[in-house]
């Protein structure tokens, strides 16, 4: 396993809980042991995902720039070559040593992100896709959120370990799939399920 991330250590487990994801591990367990996969996990490196890939013959970008993205200022980004340079930054992905990325992870991130920046996000990262590649992604669906995203580890149960980041709560934009699919397009829903703890979860794949 190769991994190309800009984390500094990794993180130890917190206090948080354990939540099923039927849709990512479904995929995750397709994965073939004789093929070659690259993986994008906008979360920083921890010792869990790192274990959990292991088994699995594949890159993996670890950019850990969640919160980076969240302070991009797109006012201030007034030009696209503006809004390329801070998304090479923070995803650490270059035009000169393409990705060819089979599954991209955001988490919940897309909740927090302004529109305009998360479709911005989803071009710039299909410069660096696989034709068949698939994104996955946590919606919340209740009106209102945690203030932060949480934070997302793999457990060797094929669960979720999920910490929330703040106390305090914020409006959720409670995307509907429709209006999802015209901000992560050309991403299309494949799939989609409720989760107990009011998550969306999504698998899209590049139309």
């Amino acid at each position: 396993m190769l991994i190309s991330t800009v984390a500094e250590h990794l993180a130890p487990q917190q206090t948080g809980y354990a939540m099923n994801s039927p849709l990512l591990f479904g995929l995750l367990d397709k994965f073939d042991a004789d093929h070659y996969y690259e993986i994008l996990d906008v979360n920083p490196a921890n010792q869990f995902q790192l274990d959990y890939f292991a088994r699995v013959h594949c890159k993996l970008y670890l950019p850990g720039c969640g919160q980076q993205l969240l302070e991009i200022d797109m006012e201030k980004l007034d030009t696209q070559t503006k809004i390329n340079r801070a998304l090479v930054k923070n995803l650490q992905l270059y035009k000169n040593n393409k990705a060819n990325l089979n599954l991209i992870m955001l988490w919940d991130l897309p909740n927090y992100l302004d529109t305009r920046l998360l479709n911005e996000v989803v071009q710039f990262l299909l410069q660096h896709t696989n034709d068949n590649v698939m994104l996955h992604i946590y919606i919340q669906t209740r009106e209102s959120m945690p203030e932060l995203p949480g934070n997302y580890t793999f457990q060797s149960d094929n669960k979720i370990w999920v910490e929330n980041n703040s106390n305090n709560s914020t409006p959720c934009p409670m995307y509907y799939k429709e209006a999802l699919q015209k901000i992560l397009s050309p991403f299309m829903v494949q799939k989609g399920v409720l989760l107990s703890n009011g998550l969306q979860e999504y698998l899209l794949k590049r139309q």
